[in-house]
């Protein structure tokens, strides 16, 4: 029994030694898995690191745009000599400013605070042009503003453009809201204005030079925030045979 010792530890080993081979290849794949995912979640942070990044930088470049339409605002008041007017605009104008410095450090906010604060925007312009057109509003059904939370400073661009290239005197822009699919918002923007071209002669654009990016930095910030959150934002806009513009987005949400 003994001297068969060596052949039975033999035979052993030899029927473990799959076994061993097997769980090391186990071990092997389960090591360079770990690893690719490693790769694979730091590469993602980095990507995603560098869409913030960018989506920042774009906000950082939009806000004062929007600011310096402000400023021009308060501008035109001063040299119009016109202080109970310029008053009423400093204090809705405070009211906005802090919004807008205080959302472009968010990545959500509500529908409702996003609402509100463009409509201060509108109210400023309208002041601005002696109130010479109107705006609406509306929300489709089911949708509560308080409990929906948007990207913030997506649609003021949208409305500036409406004030300074499309509603005439007299005219109305309108802003629709409704769902589009589980996680999309759909607004539709409209005005009944013309593209206009000349300016005031008070205009501070005559005077500042001033870099026409709008456009662009906002299929930019759209871009990266789809490649940041993987939604499906969007806009396109369509001129409307010589009686104004629509604006259509597809903004995503949240639902509190």
């Amino acid at each position: 029994m003994e001297a068969n010792a060596p052949d039975l530890n033999l035979a052993i080993l030899v029927g473990l030694l799959p076994v061993i081979l097997a769980f090391s290849f186990i071990i092997f794949v389960i090591y360079r898995s770990r690893r690719e995912s490693d790769f694979r979640r730091r590469e993602t942070e980095l990507k995603l690191s560098k869409a913030e990044g960018e989506l920042k930088a774009l906000r950082a470049q939009i806000n004062p745009h929007f600011i310096f339409n402000c400023l021009n605002s308060i501008h035109h008041f001063i040299q119009a000599q016109e202080p109970k007017q310029a008053s009423e605009y400093l204090i809705k104008f405070s009211q906005l400013i802090r919004y807008v410095l205080e959302s472009s450090a968010k990545n959500w906010v509500s529908l409702e605070e996003e609402l509100e604060a463009n409509k201060i925007y509108l109210d400023l312009e309208n002041l601005r042009r002696q109130e010479d057109f109107s705006f609406i509003f509306q929300i489709e059904d089911g949708i509560s503003p308080g409990n929906y939370f948007i990207p913030p400073m997506l649609i003021q661009p949208f409305l500036e453009n409406a004030v300074w290239h499309g509603v005439n005197a007299n005219g109305i822009i309108q802003l629709h809201i409704s769902k589009n699919g589980s996680n999309h918002l759909h607004f539709l923007i409209s005005d009944n204005g013309i593209e206009k071209s000349e300016k005031s002669e008070i205009d501070l654009s005559r005077m500042v030079k001033k870099s026409s990016m709008g456009l662009q930095l906002m299929e930019e910030k759209f871009k990266n925030l789809n490649e940041l959150r993987g939604t499906q934002a969007s806009f396109d806009i369509n001129p409307q045979a010589g009686v104004g513009t629509q604006v259509r987005l597809i903004i995503p949400f949240e639902e509190e």
